[in-house]
């Protein structure tokens, strides 16, 4: 594996496009990341407690609809 500070002398050798081209990569990579999570404890924890204030209930139940029977 190459090191970031290998990394950072093949980078120093790119034409101006090119590191524009990288940085771009990068930031699309990062937002991408950024919005999903590694695994769902990550997840569950990130939105844990919050609907503390406005727990979700379930409605009482309706009747039961009357239906034909069947044959």
């Amino acid at each position: 594996m190459i090191s970031i500070e290998q990394l950072i002398e093949e980078i120093d050798q790119l034409q101006h496009s090119e590191k524009w081209r990288l940085v771009n990569h990068l930031l699309q990579s990062l937002e991408h990341e950024q919005h999903q999570p590694t695994d769902w404890k990550a997840a569950l924890k990130a939105t844990q407690g919050i609907l503390a204030d406005d727990p979700i209930e379930r409605p009482p139940q309706l009747p039961l609809e009357e239906r034909e029977p069947l044959e």
